[in-house]
């Protein structure tokens, strides 16, 4: 499986909504998970924020929701996955921060 560049995998905005993996730069893939309604104090929050992550981070690496139960969980094993999911926890976290 090719790994995206993670520069590019994922973009991470405060207003628009979870987006199913929109064409990216050719030959990469991204989601956008929004991040307006995110209160890290609220536990409830950073579950919902969590979920979203993790499946922006399957679709940036092949996976969509109506995407079998096995290929989930074959992407969500993949090294692609793995390291989307660091990315995007790390920029969410960054966004949140300056907010």
């Amino acid at each position: 499986m090719k790994i995206f560049a993670l520069s590019a995998a994922f973009a991470v905005v405060a207003t628009s909504a979870v987006a199913a993996a929109p064409a990216g730069p050719v030959g990469y893939d991204y989601a956008v998970v929004r991040l307006a309604d995110i209160d890290m104090s609220q536990p409830a929050d950073a579950r919902r924020l969590e979920k979203r992550l993790q499946t922006a981070s399957l679709s940036a690496c092949g996976a969509q929701r109506f995407s079998a139960r096995e290929v989930k969980r074959a992407v969500a094993g993949s090294d692609c996955y793995r390291d989307a999911l660091v990315e995007a926890r790390t920029s969410a976290e960054a966004k949140l921060a300056a907010r």
